[in-house]
């Protein structure tokens, strides 16, 4: 097992966004997909500063409605890929260093990962597909323009770009059309890419303290160990007490190189976090002010509503995969508290309690623990988003 073979989709989107991110400790891609990465990126900056300035051309409400969202999750999906390529070195070391964990040929922690990365591969593949077709949809809506319109506008467009001076021609506003699809196709397969990149990261961290957990238990139940059966009690047991010794020291060891990983991964993935948790807060605020806004067409709206529901699942996935790995973190010692520790020698106890003083500390992954990803926390970005919607509303 290693983090490159561990998922498929996470490597196929790595590729076509054009990410690149690190899938190896010594990653390295073939020459043609860095061109093709190139121009991903040269065609991401061209669009968005096209985004930008054609807001200011444009009128309030069709800046608003149309061109805020969308330089929103475009900022957003650049920001945090450049971010996780700027810390390229230590996305390397974070990943060799679980690939040496994971490298051990164990059924337990095989199965434990399995648990952990399969019921996020189906709601991400959903998201993918619906995400895919509603931006190519919104993208083309207003095609069916150019059979009725010689001289087109900013405004024709469904998203205010600046291409070339209005009033422009049929054959550039396709050109531009055709350019804002693709554009808008790459920034969302950016930002899924980014999105399955991490979310496979803490997983895999929150499988390593799960598995600690259940070898913790394993440790202390009498089934797990031959040593019991021949009728002494465990207090004069020395084979049984120093196999025991040797396991926990061992999962001691474990547990200090993934708390490493994690306050490696903190590094690496907290602004992200924190910008993810502000950033749904605007974009789900304006998706609400879209869908009351959407009035003459059913196609749109069902569009903006299905993409508006591909977005919260897709936070949500986020949310539920950190706090996961939060309460893993903190609950490590849970289970094995309830079996007989206490039978064993004063050293093993000594250790034991060492790691329930660890587990009980508290982790968070963002940069600011009031933005700290978690199911409250995306609760009270509906919340808050549905209370700036209003707000926004009531002023116009």
């Amino acid at each position: 097992m290693d983090f490159q073979k561990m998922n498929s989709l996470n490597v196929y989107l790595n590729l076509l966004s054009g990410n690149l991110l690190p899938m190896t400790a010594n990653s390295s891609f073939p020459i043609l997909w860095k061109i093709y990465s190139v121009f991903v990126w040269l065609l991401e900056f061209i669009y968005t500063g096209a985004l930008i300035f054609g807001c200011f051309c444009v009128s309030l409400e069709k800046a608003l409605n149309d061109g805020l969202l969308s330089i929103i999750v475009a900022l957003e999906g650049i920001f945090m890929v450049a971010r996780i390529q700027a810390q390229r070195e230590l996305v390397q070391h974070l990943i060799q260093k679980l690939n040496n964990i994971l490298h051990v040929e164990d059924e337990a922690m095989k199965k434990i990962i399995a648990v952990n990365l399969k019921p996020m591969e189906i709601p991400f593949r959903l998201y993918l597909a619906g995400g895919s077709l509603s931006v190519f949809l919104f993208c083309c809506i207003t095609l069916p323009l150019a059979a009725k319109k010689d001289i087109f506008f900013y405004e024709d467009y469904k998203m205010p770009v600046t291409f070339s001076k209005e009033p422009f021609s049929t054959d550039i506003f396709l050109l531009g059309s055709i350019i804002l699809l693709i554009s808008n196709m790459y920034i969302f397969f950016k930002k899924v890419g980014v999105d399955v990149y991490m979310t496979y990261l803490v997983a895999l961290v929150t499988a390593q303290y799960q598995y600690i957990a259940f070898k913790l238990v394993s440790i202390f139940q009498d089934s797990d160990h031959p040593q019991y059966s021949n009728g002494n009690s465990r207090e004069n047991n020395f084979k049984t007490d120093l196999f025991a010794e040797k396991e926990i020291r061992s999962l001691c060891r474990h547990h200090n190189s993934i708390t490493r990983i994690t306050l490696m991964l903190k590094k690496l993935l907290s602004l992200n976090f924190s910008l993810i948790y502000i950033n749904n807060v605007f974009r789900f605020c304006f998706l609400g002010i879209m869908l009351t806004k959407i009035s003459s067409s059913l196609l749109e709206g069902f569009m903006v509503f299905m993409y508006g529901t591909g977005a919260m699942l897709q936070f949500y996935i986020l949310c539920s995969c950190v706090q996961k790995l939060v309460e893993a973190s903190m609950e490590i010692t849970d289970k094995a508290f309830h079996e007989d520790w206490y039978r064993f020698n004063i050293s093993i106890k000594r250790t034991f309690m060492l790691v329930i003083m660890a587990s009980n500390l508290e982790l968070k992954l963002s940069t600011f623990g009031k933005f700290n990803l978690s199911l409250p926390s995306f609760m009270a970005v509906l919340n808050q988003s549905y209370s700036i919607a209003i707000l926004l509303l009531k002023i116009k």
